[in-house]
């Protein structure tokens, strides 16, 4: 279990941001999970832009994702968020770990396991254009 916290790069609402950081579905074929994390990676680092140290992604479809936000509230480990809410379903999570290198060229090691995970979860912004109540904002664990 770990979590890493940067600002939200301008032009992203915390959910798209959220989004674009941790829901990956279906997850994209690469050769092996190392490969996978250096080609995802290379999405969220632009924004930084810094070589992020560690990143989760979640095999899962952002509807289902959505739907957490809905179950019983839980504790948050991140002491910043106060509304979390849990998985009730294991889904296929892969870790992406920085091992070198300098931005813009970061390596990454990939480790997919199936996991819980939990999520903060807010009101939208009107720039997110949607209709559920609510929407994830932080990947709180897994």
């Amino acid at each position: 279990m770990f979590s890493v916290t940067e600002g939200i790069p301008p032009g992203f609402t915390p959910a798209q941001w959220f989004n674009l950081q941790h829901v990956q579905y279906p997850k994209m074929k690469a050769s092996s999970d190392n490969a996978y994390c250096d080609r995802r990676m290379r999405r969220i680092n632009k924004h930084l832009p810094l070589c992020k140290s560690f990143n989760s992604f979640l095999d899962y479809p952002l509807n289902r994702v959505i739907r957490v936000c809905f179950q019983r509230n839980a504790n948050c480990s991140n002491p910043t968020y106060t509304n979390c809410h849990n998985s009730t379903t294991a889904v296929t999570v892969t870790q992406c770990r920085l091992t070198g290198g300098t931005y813009p060229t970061c390596s990454y090691s990939g480790r997919a396991k199936q996991a819980y995970f939990v999520v903060a979860c807010r009101r939208p912004l009107r720039a997110d254009h949607s209709t559920s109540p609510l929407l994830p904002t932080h990947l709180d664990r897994t």
